[in-house]
């Protein structure tokens, strides 16, 4: 039974190959079974079918308003309507089987196209050999060679040759090769080696260039990237992910490490990038010494968000800094403790606008205090409000940035020992005044 599927599956591209110069008849209805055994007789290729229900495989030039295949369907030229198929649709499968290779050449000269204006639904493949414009629905495969305007559902792989407008949604991946204009969603990956404006959402996604609606060339509509692994060209829109990476950056981005390069535009500002580590600007140690640990050490990195601005008389970063304290060799009852914290700071210039001279900060805080060596069996946390506020040691060691900083801080469950200072008790919880003393390297 596997065999004759097969069989009556392919036939007709043996069987049935046409010549473009056939003149094609109307047909209202096709019944066959399979190609060569059907009202339409011994050349089905040779007529446009209003309707045609097949048992096994169809055949023909075109399908207007509906075709209903136990097995495949076959239309050589383009066709509009509803496909339905067991296995398979395909349309311009065979376009060009019968033709010499000057004719081939002429046909495409013309413009000759085998388009879908419709559906096609089937159980593992769906095909049109130039565009489709409606929505191809399967268990397995969609493809259509050149652009794609509205939809395709496929159960593993969706793929569109020339540009997409509208959706893609695949369990395994969606590919849309010059550009995206909508929505592609699957479990793994999704990518377009051009433009995207819309929403790609999967474990990996990349694009070619997201545009900015900001800079000398703003577009009216950009894009968003949310999955594990975010990748893109020039990128003036948002990602969201563990991992996200951008050439020149423009747009946000939010994740766990973000890796960047700066636009190049001048006098446009950028969005910030917030993730516990990111990579394409600045990477600055910090140690300090506060109310709650003796001894804290900082990894600060950030990503310029006005420096592109040349009148601009401070610059303004996003930061995020990774902590890690401890009260070494300390009897005290919280032994250490990590965190993380995310704020803007802003470095005022001097009479040299090349030159950051002090900043002021403002940041957010949320970390883990542990009461052992080892690991606690539950999380402790603590969160924190802070204002900080450096200035550059001297013009000979101009790296060098002593601060200090003020913080409102709140444990949920307070331990015996937690600071006094302005504290109010809420619960089990505690709020209190604090403060740091530190040096950062810039």
């Amino acid at each position: 039974m596997i065999r004759l599927s097969i069989i009556l599956l392919f036939s007709w591209q043996i069987m049935f190959a046409q010549n473009k110069t056939v003149a094609y008849k109307k047909s209202s209805l096709q019944l066959g079974l399979f190609p060569g055994i059907s009202t339409n007789g011994l050349d089905p290729g040779e007529y446009e079918n209003l309707f045609s229900l097949n048992l096994f495989t169809g055949y023909g030039y075109s399908t207007r308003y509906f075709e209903l295949n136990g097995l495949s369907g076959f239309n050589t030229a383009s066709a509009s309507g509803i496909h339905i198929s067991g296995i398979a649709n395909f349309i311009g499968g065979n376009e060009m089987v019968g033709l010499t290779e000057k004719e081939k050449r002429r046909q495409r000269r013309k413009g000759y196209e085998t388009n879908l204006t419709g559906f096609q639904i089937s159980g593992f493949l769906n095909y049109t050999g130039t565009n489709t414009e409606g929505a191809q629905i399967t268990g397995g495969v969609n493809n259509t060679q050149k652009y794609l305007i509205g939809a395709q559902i496929g159960g593993l792989f969706n793929y569109v040759g020339s540009f997409t407008m509208g959706t893609q949604i695949a369990v395994l991946g969606n590919y849309s090769k010059k550009s995206l204009s909508g929505v592609q969603i699957s479990l793994l990956l999704n990518t377009t080696q051009g433009s995207s404006t819309g929403i790609q959402l999967g474990a990996y996604n990349h694009s070619g260039v997201i545009n900015s609606t900001k800079g000398p060339n703003p577009s009216t509509n950009t894009a968003m990237q949310i999955g594990v692994v975010n990748t893109t060209g020039d990128m003036g829109g948002w990602q969201i992910g563990v991992l996200n990476i951008g050439d020149r950056v423009a747009g946000t981005q939010i994740g766990i490490i973000n890796i960047f390069k700066n636009a190049k535009s001048v006098d446009y500002k950028d969005g910030p990038a917030f993730g516990l580590f990111n990579f394409g600007y600045f990477i600055n140690p910090r140690a300090y010494v506060s109310e709650l640990f003796l001894s804290n050490y900082g990894i600060y990195t950030g990503k310029p968000l006005n420096s592109r601005v040349r009148s601009a008389t401070r610059t303004l970063y996003s930061y995020n800094e990774a902590v890690f304290s401890t009260n070494y060799k300390q009897e005290r009852e919280i032994k250490w403790g990590a965190s993380y914290r995310f704020g803007i700071i802003s470095f005022y210039k001097s009479q040299d606008v090349t030159n950051e001279r002090n900043y002021i900060s403002l940041s957010a805080e949320l970390g883990h205090y542990n009461l052992n060596k080892k690991l606690d069996k539950k999380l402790n946390m603590r969160y924190a409000l802070h204002t900080e506020m450096g200035f550059k040691l001297s013009r000979k060691m101009s790296s060098i940035f002593p601060f200090v900083a003020f913080s409102y801080n709140y444990m949920p469950n307070a331990v015996e020992t937690s600071p006094e200072f302005l504290a109010t008790t809420a619960g089990n919880g505690k709020l209190w005044a604090g403060y740091s003393v530190g040096v950062m390297i810039h």
